[in-house]
């Protein structure tokens, strides 16, 4: 049981770890009925900027069999900026395991065996040889288009993506994310290149699916999203689905939301006890090797 709630939790945060001229080519587009420019502007200006998330989540993880898949009752909670946090709590609400991903890194607690990971983004990006951005994990969950390295759009970036219609849907592609990314300089000498482009409803300018690839390399991240509801003035996700391109495995994170709210009474901190061990990341990863 208590690989069954460390793993999981370690592998879902590496999962997640993973122009004048522009603006003459946005205008000579036309998507739903808009110019290219016109449509940009509006799913930036559409897109809510929620400050807190909260939702009952059941994840699922699929580690490439059958036989391998874990399946946990989750509370997920986000704020923006601060934290993203999945409190796994089976029964009678209390809480065996929690995973916080903040601006400085990963810690995850098994309150069950009383041990703890605790990893930093620099130490995340020289395992993955991959850039790390906590502003775009957290876009991820929120539904929500980001630019690398940035916390918030503003129409005026309308120029940094390029716009094309496929399959009935728009393509959103972000230009040039090496020269936004604002990591620092032995994270970003050892990350590769990466690309971020993104598909939306070219009706009514929802996000559909977010796509993170690396630059010359067959691998990349697509996380779904379907089954929206309201949630206040807006639409949220009910069903969000993380799946990686290029493994040899089909490994996926599908996360299915009830009691999608935007409560802010909820404290973001983390403790942990004195006397919980600290597991270092070797330690995980042997753990995982052996499951």
């Amino acid at each position: 049981m208590a690989k069954r709630i460390i793993i999981p939790l370690f592998l879902i945060a590496l999962l997640l770890t993973g122009c004048s001229t522009s603006r003459n080519a946005l205008r000579n587009t036309v998507i739903g009925g808009l110019s290219g420019t016109e449509y940009m502007e509006k799913v930036i200006e559409w897109t809510p900027q929620r400050e807190n998330l909260t939702a009952r989540t059941r994840v699922q993880l699929n580690m490439g069999s059958e036989s391998s898949s874990v399946s946990v009752n989750a509370n997920m909670r986000i704020r923006r900026g601060e934290l993203i946090r999945l409190s796994v709590a089976p029964v009678l609400g209390i809480e065996v395991a929690r995973m916080d991903i903040t601006p400085k890194g990963v810690l995850v607690i098994d309150r069950m065996n009383r041990r703890y990971v605790e990893i930093g983004f620099a130490e995340v990006a020289d395992i993955m040889k991959v850039e790390v951005d906590f502003n775009a994990l957290q876009s991820l969950f929120l539904n929500e288009i980001f630019l690398p390295g940035r916390e918030s759009l503003t129409v005026e970036d309308a120029v940094k993506f390029d716009l094309s219609e496929q399959d009935g849907r728009a393509h959103l592609q972000v230009k040039d994310s090496r020269s936004q990314m604002k990591d620092s300089r032995s994270q970003a000498k050892a990350a590769r290149r990466m690309n971020y482009s993104f598909f939306t409803s070219a009706m009514d300018g929802r996000l559909e699916e977010t796509v993170i690839s690396l630059k010359d390399l067959p691998y990349a991240l697509h996380c779904r999203y379907t089954d929206f509801t309201m949630v206040g003035s807006d639409v949220f996700p009910q069903s969000i689905e993380l799946t990686p391109e290029g493994t040899q495995k089909k490994y996926s994170l599908g996360l299915k939301l009830s009691r999608i709210g935007t409560d802010s009474g909820w404290d973001a901190k983390s403790e942990v006890p004195a006397k919980y061990r600290k597991m270092t990341v070797q330690e995980v990863i042997q753990l995982i090797i052996k499951n």
